[in-house]
């Protein structure tokens, strides 16, 4: 493990930022940590609510290029000036290549400079070959045809070296994998880089699957403290939520992370903490279904789960009863589907969402209580003219 200087970002993925506004941006293909110094910048007199509607279309324009070509990968707000920076790919040809912008709270555009000498980097040891893929699932299922299932697995395995990055107590955290056999990995990297670091090796046991887990890699994070320890909270694909503590998180071990529930099939993307009132959670965000607003009081509480106490001996997919199976919280109204979120405010969330009905992809602030939704999006009993809003005579 070393550091490296004098070289450019060849992707860019997940991102995070320190305190004091140092931007982590995630290299999968390199397989590095970059660490880019920001512009201080002045703190906002206030903290308004925005919304930036084609977001992808004003990001393509600044870097001269088509909104089509763009794939988004993450997001993280400027602690200091509370900009949104998003990160990108840009597809040229065979090509992919990496672009990061901030978004101003005037919803200008602003690229930022990916060859800036304000730069650390951090080598990752232990990363995929560029050559290894994922096997075909194809046969798995009737739909859709094979070529799919066979183009997916032509992703390199390496792609998922970094998932996603926090900073926290002095340290970036890195979930992803590695190229062992038990790949799911979680490496801390001191800040400011020194080239050393740390690789836990992490299992758990996946509560729908019915199975121990070795591989499949955290796909989202955030730091709490249980019962008075520091601990990190985790979601999977598919999607257990897992806690394990961070005093366990030591090079070389392997560790089992405590299964304390499961949120039904999909893909978490994202994870926010938040205040509401008195009560701390989290608000995780799911490409395969609508947020969950996840309180912290329940994860305190909670037993593990092991195939001693599986509610089930059978499938658990969101058609079972058993489903979703402990304190995973609640599913929100949550109108489109937010691909990154992340805490603008004690007020707002921020949320790149992608709506249905015009498929339009916009930047947003939305409500952290009493609920997160865009009710210009839909019609209820209470827009017909003559009905009293229920909620404004309760208040």
């Amino acid at each position: 493990m070393n550091t490296i200087n004098q070289v450019a970002p060849q992707s860019a993925g997940a991102l995070t930022f320190s305190p004091d506004g140092v931007l982590f941006v995630g290299d999968n293909k390199l397989g590095a940590v970059f660490a880019f110094e920001t512009e201080g910048g002045q703190a906002p007199a206030s903290l308004d609510p925005f919304l930036f509607e084609s977001i992808d279309a004003r990001i393509a324009a600044a870097l001269g290029v088509t909104a089509k070509s763009l794939v988004m990968n993450g997001m993280a707000v400027h602690p200091v000036t509370r900009e949104p920076y998003l990160s990108a790919g840009v597809r040229n040809g065979d090509r992919v290549e990496p672009a990061i912008v901030s978004i101003s709270l005037a919803g200008e555009v602003h690229p930022f400079d990916l060859s800036s000498s304000k730069v650390t980097v951090h080598q990752l040891s232990d990363v995929p070959d560029e050559g290894e893929t994922f096997k075909s699932r194809a046969g798995s299922f009737p739909y859709p045809p094979a070529a799919v299932f066979d183009e997916k697995a032509r992703t390199p395995i390496r792609s998922m070296t970094i998932v996603d990055l926090k900073f926290h107590a002095g340290e970036v955290f890195v979930a992803g994998v590695s190229n062992q056999e038990f790949s799911s990995t979680l490496r801390r990297i001191p800040y400011p880089f020194t080239g050393e670091a740390s690789e836990t090796k992490v299992e758990i046991y996946h509560l729908a699957h019915g199975l121990y887990e070795t591989r499949a890699p955290i796909r989202t994070m955030q730091f709490s403290t249980i019962d008075g320890e520091d601990t990190l909270v985790a979601a999977y694909a598919c999607s257990p939520l897992v806690t394990i503590p961070v005093s366990a998180l030591k090079h070389g071990a392997k560790v089992r992370g405590k299964t304390i529930g499961d949120m039904g099939n999909g893909q978490p993307i994202s994870m926010v903490a938040f205040r509401d009132g008195d009560e701390d959670k989290l608000f995780i965000t799911n490409v395969g279904r609508g947020p969950m607003i996840v309180p912290l009081s329940g994860i305190r509480s909670a037993e593990g789960y092991t195939p001693e106490n599986r509610p089930t001996q059978g499938p658990m997919l969101d058609q079972s009863p058993f489903m979703p199976a402990g304190p995973v919280g609640k599913q929100v109204l949550f109108v489109g589907s937010s691909l990154r979120a992340d805490l603008f405010s004690d007020r707002f969330f921020v949320s790149l969402t992608r709506y249905a009905d015009t498929g339009d992809l916009t930047l947003e602030t939305l409500m952290v209580a009493p609920l997160p939704g865009r009710l210009d999006k839909i019609w209820v009993e209470m827009d017909f003219p003559g009905v009293e809003n229920p909620h404004k005579r309760a208040a």
